[in-house]
């Protein structure tokens, strides 16, 4: 361990298990390009956004060799993994004169709202199910039934809206997540029924319903086998100067939280109960089933727009977008209080939304609800976290620690980016774990990464993804966002396969490339 100074933050003690590391590189390869749903002629649509692909997860069981993607905008597509080719499989948006589904699909640009998220069921290749959330206008003069129109076999006649979960503050946006039970998954459209598992209320159009995960080292049998972790955005709630600010903090509420629940009504039965809802069931197990006023949904609180998740083992991460200065990753645990609004990363977020010391006495209130408290708890702290003046950076975009076989430089390392400005770092998985003490001054060590693609080597991505853009037929000189962020906004995302191999997919140019070598020099 060795203490660095680092702004802001006196004698931050930084983890690294090697001493000084290697510079690593690793090596894209243009893998598939996306349907362009934004517009080629500048920040008009989608902010000049080509695609807003947010996530790629492969289809399990079947062996059909497929890849499943989804653009904010709407699509879910099914990715050939052999042709590289794409097919529409489902189409949320049904606003105006698009021919989707859902005709409140709230969409904004450079927010992630939406079609936000989807995920599979890990008996999916047995029962056909796989989840999505995306993001309502309850405002709009529109039904919030599913139109089934343009896809005639899904079967909407015993679809029903639940009534939605109470967020303190005008309600601006709802987050919705659905079950769907395709009958014929071989197919490559979509064939069954849809079925409301969740509704939340949101007062703010930010920081949303973000991502959904199964633990993957569950098995048939075990206490977590198919039981869904989900990432609730504060709202942009926690950074205003108002009564909502608590929102994060408050157990009574859903948002700014990572939430547990069983899907599946018949699903542990003997050791949960079924939600208020009737639409789902909530483990017995969960931190705050017996604390009278809190939800019982609730795993662990206290964040600000964990905006995905990811397992390696047994260990859940939350990646956590930050306000003032700190972006974040978490290792959650049952019950942990992550701080927001009280902490950001390893400081103290004041009620004027300044950054101090962490206090001797670091414990904050156990908060029920606007009025009532429940004791103290001491917050927990992130194991990474990179202020915004040091890397660069502005929010941090999803990553993944690497456990595939093609390239066993990239073992153990954790891998994420910079959504902003498409810089790529890494960290050593061991480091996380021993950062995860409790201390704010410990964190695990970051390491820049360079980037090679068609024999050129690049510091972060938005050189790759301008040349890509502009091959498409983009109109702006440069990448949308280039009056905030220098060379403009790669807006880049991970992904990974049933493999462990790992896929970095960028909005701005709409291109999947696929990461196939990596070096230490």
């Amino acid at each position: 361990m060795r203490c660095a100074g680092i702004p802001a933050l006196a004698a931050a003690c930084v983890l690294s298990a090697s001493g000084a590391a290697a510079d690593l590189m690793i090596e894209l390869k243009d893998y598939a390009t996306m349907p362009i749903t934004g517009a080629v002629n500048g920040p008009g649509n989608s902010a000049g956004l080509l695609a807003r692909i947010n996530f790629l997860r492969e289809e399990p069981g079947g062996g059909r060799n497929r890849l499943f993607v989804n653009d904010l905008n709407g699509p879910l597509y099914i990715l050939d993994k052999g042709s590289r080719q794409t097919k529409t499989y489902l189409n949320l948006n049904g606003r105006g004169e698009q021919t989707g589904i859902f005709h409140r699909l709230a969409i904004d640009n450079l927010l992630a709202s939406g079609f936000i998220s989807f995920e599979f069921d890990p008996d999916y290749a047995h029962n056909g199910k796989f989840y999505t959330i995306h993001f309502e206008d309850p405002s709009l003069p529109a039904s919030s039934l599913p139109d089934n129109r343009s896809f005639p076999r899904l079967n909407t006649s015993g679809y029903t809206v639940t009534p939605a979960i109470h967020t303190f503050g005008k309600t601006e946006r709802e987050a919705v997540l659905i079950e769907w039970t395709d009958t014929e998954p071989a197919n490559s459209t979509f064939e069954g029924t849809a079925r409301e598992l969740m509704r939340v209320e949101y007062s703010g159009g930010i920081h949303p319903m973000g991502d959904l995960a199964f633990n993957p080292a569950a098995r048939p049998g075990d206490p977590d086998w198919r039981v869904m972790y989900i990432a609730t955005g504060d709202g942009g709630n926690g950074e205003q100067i108002s009564s909502v600010r608590d929102n994060p903090q408050r157990l009574d509420m859903l948002v700014g939280k990572i939430l547990r629940i069983v899907p599946d009504l018949k699903e542990h039965t003997g050791r949960s109960s079924v939600s208020d809802n009737g639409r789902y069931r909530i483990p017995n197990d969960n931190p705050f089933t017996s604390k009278s006023g809190a939800r019982k949904e609730i795993w662990a609180y206290g964040l600000r727009n964990p905006h995905r998740l990811t397992w390696d083992g047994d260990r859940l991460l939350a990646i956590v977008i930050g306000l003032r200065n700190w972006e974040m990753v978490d290792i959650v645990h049952k019950g942990a209080n992550y701080g927001y609004s009280l902490r950001e990363g390893p400081q103290q977020l004041n009620a004027d939304n300044t950054l101090t010391s962490v206090p001797a006495n670091d414990v904050i209130p156990i908060r029920i609800d606007a009025t009532k408290t429940d004791g103290t708890v001491h917050p927990s702290y992130p194991v990474i976290a990179y202020d915004h003046s040091q890397a660069g950076g502005g929010a941090i975009a999803n990553g993944f620690v690497y456990r595939g076989k093609a390239i066993p430089a990239l073992r153990g390392k954790f891998l994420f980016g910079d959504i902003t400005t498409g810089k790529v770092w890494w960290a050593d998985m061991k480091d996380m774990i021993a950062a995860d003490d409790g201390d704010p001054r410990t964190m695990a060590e970051i390491h820049a990464v360079k980037i090679s693609w068609n024999d050129h080597i690049y510091e972060r991505m938005a050189p790759i993804n301008e040349v890509a853009y502009h091959a498409r037929g983009g109109k702006a000189e440069h990448l949308p966002g280039a009056e905030r962020v220098p060379g403009g906004r790669s807006d880049v995302r991970f992904g990974i396969d049933a493999a462990g191999e790992l896929y970095v997919m960028t909005k701005s140019d709409g291109v999947i490339r696929e990461v196939v070598g990596a070096s230490l020099r």
